[in-house]
């Protein structure tokens, strides 16, 4: 059995918590030894153990890099974890996986040997651990959260997907290699033949890895070059119906990723081609986010 220790946290953060939108929780000082659970005791004036996190991952690093890899899940201002980390020059989160609320949340009087709450954390014996997990719903509390995640070809999209959404427990998916899986490919250039096929096979696809994760990344474009070599938004109806939590898109400078499609490639890409195209692409995203009222957030390469 795993280890499990006890977090004193706000009423408001463990509600961020049970519905899926904190997937990070800070701390000054996390423990030493592996932790697999998290019973989160919400403060006054519950007072009641009222859940219990999966651990992931736990981040560590200085407050700016931790800022920068877990703010898009805090759920918190950057002044608040400025304000939380100040004269701190390591910072640390715990990267939280599914959620599960207690049937009836337990007073720490439940507990064997725990007499107030920890000021931080403590470490729960054996005894107390299965007492916290038999109380638990068996149903996790939110919904498979699925983030997208759009930017042209070459900006970088693999690599934000590897140091920021893999520590938070994302299953990182791409949409050209599930559109593959399928026998569809696009050509030499990034040429698709037809848009609006490729995207009805992509959906197809995607449900079956919705049922298997409870946190999922596409990794995917707003825009595709069609066979004419035209620049063409993806419909909006396939954004519609992907039930996305949140919206990004990766930008970059155009000549360094135009550099690096020619040496990816090896095809002479025009920096003015993809000058335009990054345009498009965020252009259309903000029409996205606006269409299905989905927060959209631009991450700088």
């Amino acid at each position: 059995m795993g280890k499990m220790i006890l977090l004193s946290i706000h009423p408001e953060h463990a509600s961020n918590i049970i519905s899926g939108e904190k997937i990070f929780e800070y701390r000054k000082v996390v423990p030493n030894k592996e932790v697999s659970y998290l019973a989160l005791y919400s403060t006054s004036p519950v007072k009641r153990i009222v859940a219990v996190a999966d651990v992931s991952d736990c981040v560590t690093g200085s407050p700016t890099k931790v800022w920068n890899t877990t703010s898009f899940g805090s759920a918190i201002s950057q002044r608040f974890f400025r304000e939380y980390f100040y004269g701190r020059r390591v910072a640390s989160a715990f990267s939280i996986g599914k959620v599960y609320e207690i049937k009836e949340p337990l007073p720490l009087s439940r507990l064997s040997g725990i007499k107030a709450p920890p000021q931080s954390y403590c470490y729960l014996n054996e005894e107390n651990t299965k007492k916290v997990l038999r109380h638990r719903n068996k149903i996790a509390s939110q919904e498979t959260r699925m983030v997208f995640l759009g930017g042209v070809h070459g900006v970088g999209k693999g690599t934000v997907c590897e140091s920021m959404f893999s520590p938070a427990g994302y299953n990182c998916l791409s949409a050209s290699l599930l559109i593959s899986e399928q026998g569809r490919k696009t050509d030499h250039n990034k040429r698709v033949s037809s848009v609006s096929v490729n995207q009805s096979i992509l959906i197809s696809a995607l449900e079956n890895k919705l049922k298997s994760s409870n946190r999922l990344l596409l990794d995917g474009h707003f825009t595709l070059i069609n066979d004419k070599n035209i620049i063409e938004p993806i419909d909006i109806e396939v954004f519609r119906s992907m039930n996305i939590s949140q919206l990004f898109l990766v930008k970059g400078r155009a000549d360094e990723i135009t550099m690096r499609l020619r040496n990816r490639d090896n095809r002479k890409w025009e920096t003015s081609f993809v000058e335009k195209f990054q345009k498009e692409e965020e252009s259309h995203a903000r029409y996205v986010a606006k269409d299905i009222g989905v927060p959209l957030r631009i991450i700088r390469g």
